[in-house]
């Protein structure tokens, strides 16, 4: 949200606990907030988070969290993101959620990250999200991962019920220890967007990389091309 002329108060709050025996590295409960206050110190939005997190010896990491949000309106906001009804500068919401994590221990060559959030949103409305991410390394040279988000919207009129799909499968190549190769595929599905991006970087010299990318973007139904760029960048490091 671009800001100017604003108070930002970010308070944290930790307390961690740490066994000495068991499959349990740490675990302990944590709370913090961000809090947003105009220059006249009245409050435009803030979100406090609650959570309990456990982070096992293998690193994996679950986390539980319960969540408040407050937001009041800068500008006009659609909260479907789908060209529909924008709610009026002001409009107040506050919401609560739930939200749970597990990320998997990142020293694996099969790596995972599972997410679900449930509750209220803009407008009085209901939220549910899930979110799956899938990652394998095949060492030292490819790295294969897809990243997959599920969203549910239940808002009251001028709103409806919607549902969104977000997929996007990458790849990673390092070919030398100075040449790389990544492409990504996103399927959007509240934009009704499929973009592909690609993306060769030769590390010529450290701190110093030439980058080639070409981006395409297409509507999924009728299938049709939207626009299409290659780019060239180039970056030296130079030490005066």
């Amino acid at each position: 949200v671009p800001r100017n002329g604003y108070n930002k108060f970010s308070p944290l709050v930790l307390r961690n606990f740490f066994p000495k025996h068991g499959k349990v590295l740490t675990h302990g409960i944590q709370l913090s907030s961000n809090y947003y206050f105009d220059e006249k110190f009245n409050r435009t939005d803030n979100q406090s988070i609650l959570s309990y997190i456990l982070t096992f010896r293998n690193k994996a990491v679950l986390t539980v969290s319960g969540i408040n949000e407050y937001i009041r309106l800068l500008r006009p906001f659609d909260p479907t993101n789908t060209g529909a009804v924008q709610l009026p500068i002001g409009h107040e919401n506050n919401f609560n959620s739930i939200q749970a994590q597990f990320v998997s221990k990142p020293q694996s060559v099969f790596t995972y990250l599972l997410e679900g959030i449930a509750g209220g949103y803009y407008n009085s409305g209901r939220r549910i999200s899930t979110t799956a991410q899938i990652g394998y390394r095949f060492q030292p040279y490819v790295n294969i991962a897809i990243n997959a988000n599920y969203i549910d919207l239940d808002l009251p009129a001028p709103y409806h019920h919607y549902q969104f799909w977000l997929v996007g499968p990458r790849v990673d190549v390092t070919f030398t220890k100075t040449l790389y190769f990544t492409t990504f595929v996103q399927y959007n599905e509240q934009i009704k967007n499929l973009n592909v991006n690609t993306r060769l970087q030769w590390r010529y010299k450290p701190a110093s990389d030439l980058f080639i990318v070409y981006s395409d973007n297409y509507d999924p139904g009728p299938f049709a091309t939207k626009g299409r760029q290659l780019v060239l960048k180039w970056t030296y490091w130079w030490n005066l």
